[in-house]
């Protein structure tokens, strides 16, 4: 557990003290009677329950306005209308941002962004000095697991500290770019999934996170939902809802048919929510109006004073931690910036909680425009910006009339408080963490502008915006911006470089469209273009790593290695603790087949992020190049045991103990990267020559083909096929043209050779004696193949 000081109540009420010329209520101002944990442990005790179970669930993309328990029509939610009914309902909560993954960081530490460092998707992974309920749970003896729906919220983003079983499986292999928001499961899987474990866990304690993605755009809900709801695009968000809402009904259902309702705590929240077309925003992730940020909060419980109990106080995702942890009967031992709800639950009249705070930096980390930052209380919501808004939720749901002039201490006093919030909330906090992402997964979110962005602005910072453009001048531009996105992700590349040079004409040194942009130029081998716009980057941010590591996995592309690993060494005296950058120099130095050069940049990259499984891979791969067997070995076997899926884990186990003359563990270890990756063909090349070596011509073949089939650019299925045909004695026509292919894409001085010798035999048996001295000449200037 994280012990350090985090900022709690008795500073700000110091500075409401202060402020309270302004009449507003501030944070934390008064405090609800507590309810303590062990009054929460005598009622579980009346109902024979000694540690109640814990189901969450998270709705993602879900407005509190469109469910008919919080006053909407339009939709049919039988199953959450029966769950408010029987439970309590908070009409006020909202979310600390409009995506998922800092929406979700917070609910699960009860913390910030501003301390747990998460503000945008895909940009940094919750950091392992954070605390999440699984973490807490576990410590009390819980099993915990966690069932996701989208990649977004995947395993390797942070969120599965604590979960001894975290369902995130995603087939990324059909994806050639990733779009964080486009992989995921339909809710009926995730029930799925969920009932199959929890079936196993009904006489146990359990922690069950089921997170539903289903409203999330393309709103497609399955039969009988589509046919219901196909009126509009706001009708099929709908039917997503209510599709979603029959998935909870049916772990509703689970719990009622295995008598666990009473021992059982159900905690449904949003994420955040959707535009709609409100205030011009299509989905989500840019404002942080209450449709993006006001959410869905139910707590059921089987206590009878807590049924059809609704709440109108403010509340917050941050209080979902301190409030579960309380309802087992455990006092906090650390301070988070969210509290516990269990006594204004049994207190509904208690004062006001205090206010909440949202962000969204999106406009500011990837588009260089003004961050916004907002309070809320139950009246009134400030939102920080260049042009800053204050409205009055009592009076003005949508937002739309500013009433800054109206209330002028008010709208002074709540940016007091937020920049004090900001400011304290931020206080020690970890430092970000790189995600334990493979090498090809990175490069293939990095294309759509994922990985790689700072993590504060170095034209704003958390001070100093109002000299930035406001994101509402800009939201025309963003969304053009969002929809060549989604072309790259859909692999229509020409018409979303259209798009973005369009949005460029408007504005020319938007970072985040300048890189996608590079993106499509490469993809439509506009190479050379692709590097003019990373230039672009550079020359108005000279320290942009996001640009700089761009550009040199594009000169890597290029066989340019040197050039790489100088751009490298550039982002280094920018971010000295860059692991995509030591981890790349590391690369060029490998492919230079020089493992001694590689090796201090890996084991730096090792030392700061020391469970980073890529990383590791590659330095344990670079000791077998220097022939450090025994330190590679248990690096390999750690790997394999941890992450027995991790992409050529097995492969370079494989080539560790083909290396000590192992071959038939080498064998194994390459049938198991061939199983586990079928398309990947240097596995199974090696498979092939180890299958030659045990005398299994057939096989060997086989696999060769395959190479050909899966690799029809790379030389050594040609060469090898051809190597096998010639023992078949298949007619020499057929043999020479396999290795006449073979020559011709071979890109190494040792595959040159091997097809030339393998030309200068050919000609031997066509009789040919002068052309087959010319190949044994070419053959003989290569370094020959070992």
């Amino acid at each position: 557990m994280n012990t350090t000081k985090k900022p709690g109540s008795r500073a700000l009420l110091m500075l409401v003290a202060a402020a309270a010329a302004f009449c507003i209520l501030f944070w934390f101002v008064l405090r609800p009677g507590k309810v303590p944990s062990q009054k929460v442990l005598g009622m579980w005790k009346d109902l024979g329950v000694v540690k109640p179970n814990i189901i969450l669930v998270t709705l993602d993309t879900t407005r509190a306005d469109r469910l008919a328990c919080y006053g909407y029509a339009g939709v049919k939610t039988p199953a959450l209308d029966a769950l408010a009914g029987r439970g309590v309902l908070f009409e006020q909560c909202a979310s600390s941002s409009p995506l998922t993954l800092p929406s979700h960081s917070t609910i699960m530490t009860g913390m910030y962004p501003t301390y747990h460092g998460v503000r945008l998707n895909g940009n940094t992974a919750l950091s392992e000095e954070q605390t999440t309920i699984a973490e807490l749970l576990a410590g009390r003896g819980y099993e915990c697991g966690a069932f996701i729906g989208a990649f977004v919220l995947d395993g390797r983003w942070g969120l599965k500290q604590g979960f001894q079983h975290y369902d995130d499986t995603f087939d990324l292999k059909k994806y050639k770019h990733l779009d964080l928001g486009g992989v995921q499961r339909p809710g009926n899987e995730i029930t799925d999934a969920a009932l199959a474990w929890l079936e196993g866990r009904k006489d146990k304690p359990f922690f069950a996170w089921v997170h539903f993605y289903d409203p999330h755009s393309p709103y497609q809900p399955p039969e009988p939902f589509y046919s219901e709801y196909n009126k509009s695009m706001a009708g099929l968000y709908n039917g997503e809802i209510a599709f979603m809402d029959s998935q909870i009904g049916r772990l509703e259902s689970w719990l009622e048919t295995n008598r666990l309702v009473k021992n059982t705590v159900f905690i449904l929240i949003g994420d955040h929510g959707e535009g709609l077309g409100s205030h011009g925003e299509g989905t989500h992730g840019y404002f942080i109006y209450d449709y993006a940020v006001h959410v869905p909060f139910l707590v059921v419980t089987p206590f009878k004073g807590l049924k059809g109990v609704r709440i109108s106080a403010q509340v917050r995702a941050a209080d979902v931690l301190p409030t579960v942890m309380e309802l087992v009967g455990a006092a906090m031992t650390a301070d988070v910036n969210g509290r516990s709800l269990v006594p204004v639950m049994f207190n509904p009249k208690e004062a006001d909680l205090g206010p909440a705070y949202s962000e969204s930096m999106a406009p500011n980390l990837q588009f260089g425009w003004a961050p916004l930052r907002a309070l809320r209380t139950t009246r009134f919501k400030f939102i920080d910006a260049p042009r800053p808004e204050l409205y009055d939720l009592t009076r003005d749901t949508e937002e739309e009339s500013d009433v800054q002039n109206r209330y002028p201490d008010q709208a002074l006093a709540m940016k007091k408080e937020l920049d004090y919030l900001v400011l304290e909330t931020g206080r020690g906090a970890p430092a970000p963490q790189a995600a334990n992402l493979d090498k090809e997964t990175v490069e293939r979110l990095a294309a759509l502008g994922y990985i790689g962005a700072p993590i504060a602005s170095k034209k704003a910072g958390e001070k100093g915006t109002a000299s930035l453009a406001d994101p509402k001048d800009k939201l025309g531009i963003f969304e053009s911006i969002q929809r060549a996105g989604e072309m790259i992700f859909s692999e229509k590349y020409a018409p979303a470089a259209e798009l973005l040079e369009g949005a460029l004409g408007k504005e020319p040194k938007i970072p985040q469209a300048l890189l996608l942009l590079a993106t499509c130029y490469v993809e439509l081998g506009k190479r050379e273009d692709a590097k003019a716009r990373l230039d672009e980057v550079l020359k108005d941010d000279p320290e942009s790593t996001q640009a700089l590591i761009a550009l040199a996995n594009i000169l890597m592309g290029e066989g340019k290695g040197e050039d790489a690993i100088a751009l490298c060494k550039r982002t280094l005296v920018v971010d000295s603790r860059n692991n995509q950058a030591y981890a790349l120099i590391a690369e060029a130095y490998i492919n230079d087949a020089n493992p001694a050069g590689a090796l201090p940049y890996i084991e730096k990259a090792v030392e700061i992020q020391p469970k980073l499984t890529q990383n590791r891979l590659t330095l344990a791969a670079c000791l077998v190049g220097m022939k450090q067997y025994d330190r590679a070995e248990p690096m390999f076997r750690d790997i394999v045991r941890e992450s027995p899926k991790f992409p050529f884990a097995h492969f370079n186990l494989g080539i560790l103990f083909e290396e000590q003359g192992k071959w038939q563990e080498a064998r194994g270890a390459y049938s198991e990267e061939v199983t586990l990756y079928p398309k990947e063909f240097r596995a199974r090349f090696n498979l092939g020559k180890i299958l030659f070596r045990f005398g299994d011509r057939p096989g060997y073949m086989d696999q060769m083909r395959e190479v050909i089939r899966i690799a029809p650019r790379q030389a050594e299925g040609y060469l090898f096929l051809a190597r096998g045909l010639l023992y078949e004695n298949a007619p020499v026509d057929e043999v020479r043209e396999m290795a006449e292919k073979g020559v011709s894409l071979a890109k190494t001085s040792d595959l040159k050779a091997f097809g030339w010798f393998l030309l200068a035999d050919i000609y031997n048996r066509e009789h040919l004696p002068e052309k087959m001295n010319e190949a044994l000449q070419k053959a003989n200037s290569y370094k020959t193949i070992k």
